[in-house]
């Protein structure tokens, strides 16, 4: 694999997303603890759940099939000279609105269940957040990108 292949929008992107799969497979998203104290018995624990676990697993479980779907891609674009498939819009495009469809995924996820929150959740957040922002950079740093708000590569034309 040749690294020197990514754009900084790439690493921003690519790593921001591989924590983010391994936060929501392993780090807590709602976290309970509990105790009992009576006499001499003492009675207590905690438990976790991750972002693909209840409550509102549905949103995890998407979440991650999109960012699954982000992270193919861009190996894919990067790292081999296979043709992908004409989309109707530039693929640094889709790939940032995917992005910003795992943010809002994510972020539902954390307000429908607001209960216990582990820093496993924040943590996903900030990193759907970078991975929104590697995914701009890498929008606008594609060559010949047309520029936002224009129609025509990148030339304003009035009306």
């Amino acid at each position: 694999m040749d690294f020197s292949k990514l754009t900084l929008g790439d690493k921003i992107l690519g790593g921001c997303a591989l924590v983010l799969v391994i936060d929501l497979l392993f780090l807590p998203w709602h976290h309970w603890s509990y105790s009992y104290s009576s006499g001499d018995i003492h009675v207590g624990g905690s438990f976790s759940r991750t972002a693909i676990q209840s409550p509102n697993s549905f949103w995890g479980w998407l979440a991650m099939l999109v960012l699954l779907a982000i992270i193919g891609v861009t190996i894919v674009r990067r790292f081999t000279d296979t043709a992908l498939p004409d989309t109707p819009r530039p693929l640094p495009e889709l790939t940032f609105y995917a992005t910003i469809a795992v943010f809002v995924l994510l972020f539902l996820k954390l307000i429908l269940k607001f209960d216990y929150i582990g820093f496993g959740a924040y943590l996903a957040i900030l990193l759907a957040g970078g991975m929104v922002y590697g995914a701009y950079l890498d929008r606008n740093e594609e060559e010949g990108a047309p520029s936002v708000g224009t129609g025509d590569g990148g030339t304003a034309t009035p009306f």
